[in-house]
């Protein structure tokens, strides 16, 4: 009888763990599998010499152990490990209690008294700095290989000793794994080498083959799945991987793999295709794919006996293309056993029923050539076994070694070359070893969210590619990062079926590889990326003072309402090596500032470690702090990356008898020494209570702070650790007070102006305030670049400037400068052909120098035409390069007095170029920021200066300035708006009372106003009648929106069914999404006169339905200032808003008992909420003479540009005082 041949195939795989932006590895699992398993694999074979096995070594593991031993590749887990445990903070000692203190029921811990006793405990209970260190040592030494542990003296020690470590204990751990990562691939090489190992691969990130060819593979086994929304197609993305794999591979281990071990052994008719282009000799799959392929059923007796061994242990031959692969199919039987089952027996037993097992298979294989192939991974099973698999592995091989030549172990490479497959495999059934399906990868919510975020994020990958071909390199590593998130695992971990423990950071983990495809591009990452896809957000890191706080102590309620910064978990372990401050909470009443430090170590502690707390804050520096006792801990360059002066610091000396001393001290300018101006003694010296007035700041100035910690006067942590934190002081800047009646010039800068070139939004506010600033007695000018659509002839424009000479790059470029009027106001226009006679306003490839240009011919033009503004307002990115002109090239000219304001409109419109944008602006030798925010520091990000170096910034509300300040509104300038907060506003738009007035609005048949209401009535009947809704005494409510998501039409279409459920009639005007579109035309043809649609835009009609509706509805995701809103008010309709951005700014809720409020408003984004807040309007609309009310309110709300411009003058004066002050000039003149 021949014998039985067997191929043991060991898959050994672990994901990309590592942040190439940061060299950071998140997870710390390819060091400590290295450390138990990738080394005890191969080298078990040494003591077997006629057990042969296949080992398939997945490329992005080989990667990463190639890459541990470089400098500057840095593991989170070994960083917070290897760390002094006494210096960790609260949150790394958090963070490590809940990652690195293992099940208790794990073999490894049990290994442990101390171990065990340590996991068995809960986390509300303490641990003292011991406890800890000895959990950071347990936890990197119990995933050591025990047999390693046992044979090296330095972990034996450990294992004996097994508490109450010390730091000079970690050493030869941390030594020993290194030694260990060493070693891996060579062992492998080496079994290779001599023939008793045959090694094979995976595509490099372990991707779903069948899924990156399309997603509609999944239907396959499932044709009920529900699939993504974006049907991901991207077979050369399938090729890529294989060809790197490839490539990797025979770079490490120096030969040509000849079999692929797709990964989860996901295969399919693509996969063959794949597989014979790219010359691979064998795959491998599971024995049900096997089954459906050929339509059989394998089944097996009470024994483990196959229905048809011939079937499944004998290897295919697929053709294809001219060219062929060989197929293998696993015993999942015999597969699962080790997996699974034979952890529950000893050792011997289980090595005995394996080989009976083989024995009987053997029996069936007559005088054919069987293969029966084990294949499972290689790491996971053993973390159940005793001895980490020890002892069952070497009772299997001792077995095996002494079976021979009866049952004979082989490599499946060397069995096909042996025995060639003669059985023709027709076709591959498309599925993996779960089922035979791919369910696992991708059906679920969040599979398919997160499939949608790599459709969304690959195609703007490639289009950007087309467009910057010269920028090759970019896009190589940016294609990178898309082929990570392609890999299995981030899909398996949001699979319904599956909960690592670590879900979140998968999440954040898969979406950090998205975000930095826009980063490497030099742009910036969507909202959505920085939303968790299992919906489950993490703590927010900082936050705002929400109101004005007293508070008497730091155990005080009123903290709650405080401005807080904390200071992040392990993640960010090493950016704060410390740990000294946990959490820093700051707040003001109108005289006061009170601050909070929160810290794991009581003031005797840090007195003992000779450690003080030095709290930086803004303010007009002085050089007679330079005259001072007191040497400051940070350097001045390392000070002047706070984005303020520091004027005064107050030190915290903690003391070895408890409280501290604490000293207020002015800073000199240079801010390396200070000049004590009070001091006392604290009995808590971590809360802190400090007049303004001995800050020198007053009414309306910023406050911004930055708390540094020193160690032997030196510093050692810096909380926040870029940027700063702010407030301003309640009241009116008597500054502002003392210019209030002087008339101010203005220069309104952007790149559109109604009427001239408008393509949003943009052009009206930039038109109508400066016509509201000018009607108000201030001397307000406009500038706008001349583009072909400017007719110089239709609109009178005359030369008032000749031959100016710009500065852009190495040689000036000429323009001209014309001027026209709006009314009175004076308007500049830049002319320069080449740049701006084109036949569009936006969109080419030039317009860093387009714009540039624009920004430095503003400031050339102003000399000639003898006009110096106070202030030059900007409006978005087009012009947002101004303030750092002025600050670095005009600093010491006739503009050096000259502020800035800068208005935010289009947060995701930036402006981001290459370097080569600051030779073009002359600001080449200020290099790039290098403020310590990601996304500013490695680009030039035009918006992003313009944040930086204006004298203020506002948004157009107040609300939506709060919240582009989190990442998922902040459009990735989130982190440098907070360090800005000091100097950012909102102040929501107005609107033209000429353009939207009912008591004359020509496109409305009867006219009405707030104090006589009645004639709107009539518009309604009319509107009726024009929309052939029937005339019935119930509200009709309007929708006046372009239709997209975000304008929250999602909700309404949930919502809709029960609204109609109500009676209520709707009339909807807009256009946009196609989705939208046809769902309002199909309600309002099955509810004709009832619901109206109007798909398209016609601007009289949405007037008429202003005037005639009595409801808007605006349910927003998000709405940065809104208009519909206003011009309902204006109109009488009552607003239904959610509160986000200027809708939560400019509708309050309506409240009957104390008869507050001027619309009805809800918070949660859920279509319940929307119908909760419509059914509260409907009940109210009841009560006429309640509504009458509402409706007279409403039309009594001041929403016109005369309310906005006054607060753009108080903005315009904080821009002079805030300019004045930063150049040191005390106050203003005359």
């Amino acid at each position: 009888m021949k014998p039985l041949n067997v191929a043991f195939v060991w898959h050994m795989h672990q994901p990309y763990y590592k942040d190439d932006l940061t060299s950071t590895y998140l997870l710390p699992w390819v060091r400590l599998r290295c450390a138990k398993d990738y080394l005890k694999m191969p080298a078990l074979l040494d003591g077997y010499p006629k057990v042969r096995a296949t080992f398939n070594l997945v490329p992005s593991l080989l990667a990463q152990i190639e890459d541990y031993g470089k400098e500057g590749s840095v593991d989170l887990f070994l960083n917070l490990s290897s760390r002094d445990a006494g210096e960790l903070s609260a949150e790394e000692q958090t963070f490590l209690l809940r990652w690195m203190r293992e099940s208790p029921r794990a073999l490894r811990v049990q290994q442990s008294p101390r171990y065990l006793e340590l996991a068995s405990r809960s986390l509300d209970q303490q641990f003292s700095t011991q406890e800890i260190r000895d959990l950071q040592v347990w936890f990197n030494l119990a995933w050591c290989d025990p047999v390693s542990v046992d044979s090296d003296p330095r972990l034996s020690e450990l294992k004996r000793k097994d508490r109450d470590f010390t730091e000079r204990d970690k050493e030869p751990l941390f030594e020993a794994q290194a030694e260990v990562m060493t070693k891996v691939i060579p062992k492998y090489r080496e079994l290779a080498d001599r023939g008793q190992a045959e090694l094979t691969f995976s595509p490099y990130y372990h991707p779903i083959l069948p899924l990156l060819c399309h997603v509609d593979a999944a239907r396959t086994a499932n044709p009920q799945i529900k699939l993504p929304e974006r049907h991901f197609s991207h077979r050369e993305d399938a090729e890529r991987q294989i060809e790197l794999g490839q490539g990797l591979f025979e770079r490490l281990i120096g030969r040509r793999p000849g079999g692929m071990w797709p990964s989860e052994m996901a295969v399919g008719e693509s996969v063959a295709g794949l597989a014979v282009r790219a010359g691979i000799d064998w795959m491998i799959s599971d024995e049900e794919v096997l089954a459906r392929s050929i339509d059989a059923h394998i089944w097996r007796d009470p024994e483990g006996r196959v229905n048809v061994p011939a079937q499944l242990y004998r290897p295919y031959r697929i053709d294809r293309e001219g060219q062929s692969v060989a197929m293998v199919f696993r015993d999942s039987s015999l597969s699962n056993l080790i997996g699974f089952d034979y952890q529950r027996m000893s050792s011997t037993d289980a090595a005995r029923d394996l080989m009976a097992r083989l024995r009987r298979i053997r029996e069936q294989q007559n005088d054919d050539d069987y293969l029966a192939v084990i294949a499972l991974d290689g790491e996971n099973a053993w973390e159940f076994y005793p001895r980490d698999g020890h002892d069952f592995l070497n009772a299997l091989y001792g077995e095996l070694e002494a079976a021979a030549p009866d049952i004979v172990t082989t490599t499946v490479g060397d069995f096909l070359k042996e025995h060639p497959p003669q059985q023709q495999l027709h076709r591959l059934h498309t599925g993996s070893w779960i089922g035979a399906s791919l369910d696992t990868w991708i059906g679920d919510p969040d599979h398919n969210t997160a499939w949608d975020l790599l459709a969304d994020t690959r195609t703007w990958l490639e289009e950007q590619s087309r467009q910057r071909p010269h920028e090759s390199g970019q896009a190589m590593n940016a294609w990178r990062e898309i082929l990570i998130t392609e890999g299995s695992d981030w899909f398996w971990w949001f699979s319904r079926k599956h909960d690592s423990g670590m879900d979140q950071i998968w999440d954040n983990q898969f979406r950090l590889h998205l975000r930095n495809v826009y980063k490497v591009m030099g742009q910036r990452a969507p909202a959505r990326l920085f939303q968790p896809i299992l919906q489950k957000a993490p703590t927010p890191e900082r936050g705002l003072p929400q109101a004005e706080i007293r508070p008497a102590s730091r155990k005080d309620a009123a903290w709650s309402k405080a401005g807080f910064y904390q200071v992040g978990s392990g993640f960010g372990a090493l950016h704060r090596p410390a740990g000294v401050v946990e959490r820093v909470f700051y707040g003001n009443d109108a005289e006061r500032l009170y601050v909070r430090i929160d810290t794991p170590r009581s003031a005797a502690d840090l007195a003992a470690q000779n450690i003080t707390l030095w709290l930086y804050c803004s303010g007009l520096t002085s050089p007679d702090g330079q005259k001072g006792s007191i040497d400051l801990p940070l350097p001045p360059a390392a000070a002047a990356e706070f984005g303020f002066e520091p004027a005064y610091v107050i030190r915290i000396e903690p003391r070895a008898s408890g409280g501290g001393h604490v000293t207020l001290a002015r800073v000199g300018d240079p801010p390396q020494r200070a000049l004590p101006e009070s001091e006392w003694d604290a009995q808590d010296p971590f809360f802190l209570s400090v007049p303004f007035a001995q800050l020198g700041r007053g009414a309306g100035d910023p406050v911004e702070l930055a708390l540094i910690v020193s160690r032997d006067g030196h510093d050692i942590e810096q909380v926040p650790p870029n940027g700063s934190m702010g407030l301003r002081v309640p009241g009116v800047s008597t500054v502002v007070e003392a210019e209030h009646g002087k008339p101010l010039k203005v220069l309104v800068a952007a790149a559109e102006l109604a009427p001239f070139a408008k393509m949003g939004g943009i052009a009206d506010v930039a038109a109508s305030l400066s016509k509201e600033l000018r009607r108000l007695g201030h001397d307000v000018r406009a500038v706008l670049p001349r583009y072909r659509q400017i007719d110089i002839a239709q609109h009178g424009l005359v030369p008032v400037v000749r031959g100016l000479q710009v500065p852009l790059g190495t040689q000036p470029v000429e323009a001209t400068i014309y001027e026209g009027r709006i009314n009175d106001m004076p308007v500049y226009f830049v002319d320069c052909p080449p740049l701006f006679d084109r036949d569009s306003m936006y969109g080419f490839g030039d317009d860093d120098a387009r714009f540039i240009f624009f920004a430095r011919a503003l400031l050339e033009m102003l000399g000639p035409l003898d006009f110096r503004p106070d202030v030059i307002h900007l409006h978005d990115w087009q012009g947002a390069l101004v303030p750092n002109l002025l600050d670095r090239l005009y600093a010491d000219g006739p503009l050096s007095d000259v502020a800035t304001a800068l208005t935010i409109h289009n947060l995701s419109a930036q402006g981001v170029y290459g370097f080569g944008a600051l030779t073009l602006a002359g600001l080449e030798k200020w290099g790039l920021m290098r403020v310590g925010i990601p996304g500013l520091d490695d680009v030039v990000n035009l918006l992003g200066r313009g944040i930086h170096f204006a004298d203020v910034v506002n948004t157009v509300s107040e609300r939506y300035a709060a919240e582009i300040q989190r990442p998922e509104f902040g459009e990735g300038l989130d982190e440098v708006l907070r360090a800005n907060v000091h100097k950012l506003y909102g102040i929501v738009n107005g609107i033209d009372y000429e353009q939207f007035d009912p008591g004359r609005d020509p496109y409305i048949p009867h006219h009405y106003s707030a104090t006589a209401p009645e004639a709107k009535a009539l518009d309604r009947a009319e509107l009726r009648t024009e929309l052939g809704l029937e005339r019935v005494d119930r509200p009709l409510c309007a929708i006046v929106s372009r239709f997209y998501d975000v304008k929250g039409l999602d909700l309404v279409e949930q919502a809709l069914p029960a609204i109609l459920g109500l009676g209520l009639q709707i009339v909807v005007i807009g256009t946009g999404d196609r989705r939208y579109e046809d769902l309002f035309r199909r309600v309002a043809s099955e509810k004709p006169g009832t619901v109206a649609a109007v798909i398209g835009f016609d601007p009289a009609l949405a007037q008429r339905i202003y005037a005639g509706a009595d409801m808007l509805w605006m349910p927003s995701r998000f709405e940065p200032c809104g208009l519909a809103q206003l011009i309902a008010l204006r109109y009488g309709t009552v607003p239904i808003v959610r509160a986000t951005g200027g809708l939560a700014d400019t509708i309050k809720d309506y409240d009957p008992v104390a008869s507050m409020g001027n619309g009805f408003s809800f918070e949660a984004y859920d279509p319940w909420q929307f119908f909760a807040a419509v059914v509260r309007a409907w009940e109210t609309y009841r009560h006429h003479s309640v509504w009458s009310w509402l409706v007279r309110r409403a039309m009594s709300e001041d929403v016109s540009w005369s309310r906005s411009a006054q607060k753009y003058l108080q903005l315009y004066r904080s821009a002079i005082a805030n300019h004045r002050e930063r150049r040191g000039i005390a106050a203003l003149e005359g």
